[in-house]
């Protein structure tokens, strides 16, 4: 599914990325900046986990951060970012950052870099259609994939299809 990406800010997005996850297929597509819109095909699910991490690495240093502050943010997602499903990663703006989240160090150091990295859940057709087959099957284990977000992904549903959205089914942790 094509998807269309559109900064309602004043500030350009330095980078936005496509992550798509399905079973032990990886995808992603990474986009240059940002200003008003655009559209990002699906990601062919033929990469892998490490070649994501090190090009999040290296969008990261280009930002300004040191290799190891890098390689230390990508590793902190590892567990939760990169599970089932499929997400969008945008460079917040610094200078939105800057304006909702002001940093006064005295004294003042020489430079600051500040990186911030949004994450936005997608619920593709892929991912409604593997819930749905979990759900009439009573697949738990299907369904504990998407266990965090999975409230969300039933309201979508039966939002386009009440039937199909009830009842919700219960996930122990």
């Amino acid at each position: 599914m094509i998807r269309r990406v559109r900064n309602l800010g004043q500030q350009e997005v330095p980078n936005t990325i496509l992550f798509e996850r399905r079973g032990d297929k990886v995808g992603y597509r990474i986009s240059g900046g940002l200003q008003n819109e655009t559209v990002l095909d699906p990601p062919e699910l033929t990469a892998s986990l490490d070649s994501l991490y090190r090009d999040l690495e290296q969008i990261l240093i280009a930002l300004g951060l040191y290799r190891d502050e890098a390689q230390a943010m990508v590793k902190t997602w590892q567990n939760s970012w990169f599970e089932e499903g499929s997400r969008l990663f945008y460079i917040v703006p610094a200078s939105f950052v800057n304006t909702i989240l002001p940093l006064t160090i005295n004294p003042a150091p020489a430079e600051t870099v500040r990186v911030f990295v949004g994450r936005m859940e997608l619920v593709s057709p892929a991912t409604e259609k593997a819930v749905e087959t979990a759900l009439v099957s009573h697949d738990q284990i299907g369904l504990q994939k998407y266990y965090r977000f999975l409230e969300p992904i039933l309201k979508i549903i039966e939002e386009r299809d009440p039937v199909k959205g009830n009842p919700a089914p219960r996930i122990d942790e």
